[in-house]
């Protein structure tokens, strides 16, 4: 399917769709993009030691970077994507992203941890205006049947950051200084930058959610919205559970795996590169089988999760299991993206990727303030135990929404109209 700009009557560009080829070169560019957005979000994880020595702070003082980052996409996201929803599409998130690269350029001239915390917000509210738009645009760009492909080709990016982007940044960091590993973060914001605004196609936001409000109240209610609600809980169970330990991955294996510094990066890229195998997967078996892939990989998730601390001494295993997390956590964020824009209406797009930015958000910040909670007050040792806890709550939570609304789609006449508030298919 290829995809043809023109004017709408309003004057701006919008996205015409035909049924030959496939958007690629759009979506590559706003797949670079989002592997700027992620390392930059989640770089200070994997410098959490070289950060803290700089600045005379503890661990978990520093693991409120990625806190304060999400706490503050939380607050933003849904706010500024209601003030921005009349900017062109394109042209906001141009505009956000050149905002990420002058959070960046901040943080690197950052004299206090204090200054680097303001840093952090000022890039925490352009990832949010610039999520609020990128999460839902491949919806706009392809059919429904090429979603899941779309969504794991633009997600490749959050992959990439995962192989390339953090563990480079950790080797650099180690090597020339964590203010470095951002600096080169900034440098890649301008390169990537001009190649969206020459690559990325426009679209319009669509007028019947700029006049959504109109109409009477049962047209003004949408029925998808229980289905993106639910979509939201699981990616804050997901993601939460997740980053209560992926947040201080790297302070796990230095103290309690007593792997070698220069073993870290290794291991992170390796985890990278699993993680794009479980997206590529992903993005092939998702239409096939989305209900027992999704709970599948959760159920497995919880089962390195808590296997972790078990194998701790044996360095292989440790290697392993690692590399086993990436590869299945890789795919489950895309399968929730794919659920999400697959649930919503036309017309609830744009609001279901505001809310989707806002809970995945709330879930990397909750999982990291938990995360430091337990690093403080119990042990470090115990933390892969209790994201697999809470990786259980979201299995438990999936499954009965799943028997829900199986029980709905059997009650005859109003099976139609519940289909769309299955979380995975």
């Amino acid at each position: 399917m290829t995809s043809s700009v023109k004017p709408d009557r309003s004057g701006q560009q919008t996205v015409a769709l035909s049924n030959e080829g496939f958007p690629l070169y759009g979506l590559l560019a706003l797949s670079g993009a989002i592997f700027i957005s992620m390392a930059t979000e989640f770089l200070p994880g994997g410098l959490i030691p070289q950060i803290a020595a700089d600045f005379d702070r503890s661990a978990g003082d520093a693991g409120h970077l990625i806190t304060i980052f999400a706490l503050t996409v939380i607050l933003t996201a849904a706010p500024v994507a209601i003030l921005t929803r009349r900017v062109p599409r394109k042209a906001l998130i141009l505009i956000a992203f050149a905002l990420i690269g002058v959070g960046n350029i901040a943080t690197v001239l950052s004299p206090s941890f204090e200054f680097l915390l303001a840093a952090r917000v000022v890039g925490a509210l352009a990832h949010g205006a610039f999520w609020s738009v990128v999460a839902a645009y491949p919806a706009h760009l392809v059919r429904p049947t090429q979603l899941a492909k779309a969504t794991a080709l633009t997600a490749a990016g959050g992959s990439v950051a995962g192989v390339v982007g953090i563990p480079l940044g950790n080797a650099v960091g180690q090597a020339f200084g964590w203010r470095v590993s951002f600096g080169v973060l900034a440098a890649l914001v301008v390169l990537t930058g001009l190649l969206m605004a020459w690559k990325l196609p426009s679209i319009a936001v669509p007028r019947s959610i700029k006049h959504s409000s109109k109409g009477p109240p049962a047209a003004r209610r949408d029925a998808t919205l229980p289905a993106i609600l639910i979509v939201c809980l699981l990616f804050i169970l997901v993601v939460g559970a997740q980053n209560s330990f992926g947040t201080f991955n790297v302070v796990w294996l230095l103290d309690v795996a007593h792997m070698a510094p220069v073993a870290v990066p290794i291991m992170l890229f390796i985890g990278g590169v699993a993680s794009a195998v479980g997206v590529a997967l992903t993005g092939v078996l998702y239409n096939k089988f989305p209900i027992r892939l999704f709970l599948i990989s959760i159920a497995v998730l919880v089962g390195l999760l808590g296997s972790l601390p078990v194998v701790a001494g044996s360095e292989p295993a440790v290697w392993l299991l690692s590399a086993l997390l990436g590869a299945v956590f890789g795919g489950v964020p895309i399968m929730l993206q794919t659920r999400m824009m697959i649930s919503a209406s036309p017309r609830m797009r744009n609001a279901a990727a505001a809310l989707q930015t806002t809970a995945i958000n709330v879930g990397i910040g909750g999982g990291a303030f938990m995360g430091g909670l337990v690093l403080d007050r119990i042990s470090l040792d115990v933390l892969p135990f209790w994201a697999a806890i809470c990786m259980f709550v979201a299995l438990v939570a999936a499954g009965l929404w799943e028997i829900y609304v199986r029980r709905r789609r059997n009650n005859g006449p109003r099976k139609e109209k519940v289909v769309n508030h299955g979380v995975y298919g």
